[in-house]
């Protein structure tokens, strides 16, 4: 029943009239949300001088997954660690790569950039960084606006501060961290740097 929701009728390079489709997966508030995401992401994108058009789309499509049923995201996307497992709202990103890849979504950079808004970029796909920034940093949330500003000026200096909060936020009330992102934080400059012996500007710990 889902799939029948939206069958792409041409390459990720046309994804004009994907909102639509969008809205028909996700509840009203949250459908708000994926255009607020879209939009910075494009915003941060153009700023950057990257391609503002695959960051809207990658922005619009990055959770349509995120109000699926536990189990349905468990059968799209089956665990890879005791944090999948238990909270099965983490692998929304990932059931919604899966999802586009069976429905005929092929651009990989789009891909990628769904897969990792949930637990971080994985290096070497600046849309990622882009849609990561917005999701954690969209006007709708009312925080993270020091990240969003940051972003249209310095993305990658936004991107250590949201991933180097997160993780601050986390570890600081005891709270597991992804595998996926604690991987993304290791391979920032700052904790690599740090990691080796060295020193690390402080960052201030919020919750994206």
């Amino acid at each position: 029943m889902i799939a029948q929701l939206l069958v792409p009728r041409h390459p990720v390079a046309e994804w004009t009239g994907w909102e639509e489709r969008v809205r028909l997966m996700v509840r009203p508030r949250r459908y708000e949300h994926v255009l607020r995401v879209a939009e910075l992401a494009a915003q941060i994108a153009l700023a950057n001088g990257l391609d503002d058009m695959r960051a809207y789309a990658a922005g619009i499509l990055h959770d349509i997954a995120r109000d699926l049923p536990d189990a349905e995201l468990l059968r799209l996307a089956p665990p890879e660690c005791d944090i999948d497992a238990g909270h099965p709202l983490a692998l929304h990103g990932r059931a919604a790569r899966v999802l586009l890849e069976r429905w005929g979504y092929q651009d990989r950079v789009v891909l990628e950039a769904v897969e990792d808004h949930t637990t971080g970029p994985r290096g070497g796909n600046p849309v990622a960084d882009c849609v990561y920034i917005a999701d954690v940093s969209e006007p709708g949330r009312g925080v993270n606006a020091d990240i969003r500003e940051l972003a249209l000026r310095d993305l990658n200096a936004a991107l250590e501060r949201a991933i180097v909060s997160k993780v601050t936020y986390l570890q600081g009330r005891g709270i597991q961290v992804h595998p996926r992102t604690l991987r993304s934080y290791h391979a920032l400059p700052c904790v690599a740097r740090q990691d080796q012996g060295g020193s690390a500007s402080p960052l201030t710990a919020r919750q994206p």
